[in-house]
């Protein structure tokens, strides 16, 4: 059961499903990693790089083809500290040590073990150090992103796929979700765990894109910088400028019903969904 009804008297009228009746920005969703050429609406985003940053978490979905499929489209592939040991680990599991060279191991390296960094060093890899203890290898990862593989180029111009982050001791999940929230207006962070996709919704009005094949059915809206007060169109239980709340109520479990979810928030929010990668 989700933990709020459908309060929406529209419920899911199609007449919403619309970006003219809902309007706001559109949000490629899973689109991102599996973008469709069909449509240009799905496709890859004009002018767009992409960066994938694998955290020190197991790597998931790597028994499918996500990983090699985000590894040969990204533009800069970094591995957060630990990160690489996760990605040298795999390769030698299933004989990838070759494929997968990441163009950077960022961090204050207290993870990194010594075969990763050998290995990795002698095929080019950039081994940067940042001894800075007040910022996270994910924030350093970002960073190192902007400064110095981007150098003077808009960070808006490059989405980040972000695997792990979201699964194992709770101070490491909220702090992922606390830097997605800090770099929302900055850039579009996607972050894939084994269960979710996640990303942030800027204040407004945003129409996310389902890919039934890989979306769903559940999802959540996570109000976790206040009280949002939030209007939804295509889900199972639709909200019409509802309060929501960490302390109170959230719209969690809901389901997608509809290709298009529009949602419109008074502050940003956390959407995320169930999230099955193809094999």
């Amino acid at each position: 059961m989700p933990e709020i009804a459908d309060l929406s008297s529209e419920g899911n009228n199609e007449s919403c499903h619309s970006e003219r009746a809902f309007g706001g920005a559109v949000h490629l969703g899973s689109y991102l990693l599996y973008p469709s050429e069909q449509q240009t609406v799905t496709s890859w985003p004009a002018g767009k790089e992409l960066a994938l940053i694998i955290l020190n978490q197991p790597i998931p979905h790597a028994e499918t083809s996500l990983l090699s499929l985000l590894w040969a489209r990204a533009d800069h592939r970094i591995c957060a500290d630990g990160g690489a040991n996760r990605l040298y680990n795999l390769g030698k599991k299933v004989g990838t040590l070759g494929s997968y060279i990441p163009d950077a191991i960022v961090g204050d390296l207290d993870s990194l073990q010594e075969a990763p960094r050998a290995h990795y060093s002698q095929l080019g890899t950039d081994v940067h150090r940042m001894s800075d203890q007040d910022s996270t290898d994910f924030m350093k990862s970002l960073w190192y992103l902007d400064n110095v593989r981007r150098a003077g180029k808009l960070s808006e111009d490059c989405i980040v796929v972000v695997l792990g982050g979201l699964g194992g001791r709770l101070d490491h999940i909220l702090h992922t979700l606390k830097v997605m929230f800090n770099n929302h207006l900055k850039r579009q962070v996607v972050t894939i765990s084994d269960e979710n996709l996640t990303l942030v919704l800027p204040q407004g009005k945003s129409k996310i894109l389902v890919n039934k094949q890989v979306d769903g059915p559940t999802c959540g809206i996570l109000p976790l910088m206040g009280e949002s007060v939030l209007t939804t169109r295509g889900l199972r239980w639709n909200l019409d400028r509802y309060p929501s709340t960490f302390e109170g109520l959230m719209s969690t479990s809901n389901v997608i019903d509809a290709p298009e979810v529009f949602i419109e928030s008074s502050i940003p929010v956390a959407w995320t969904s169930e999230f099955k990668p193809m094999p």
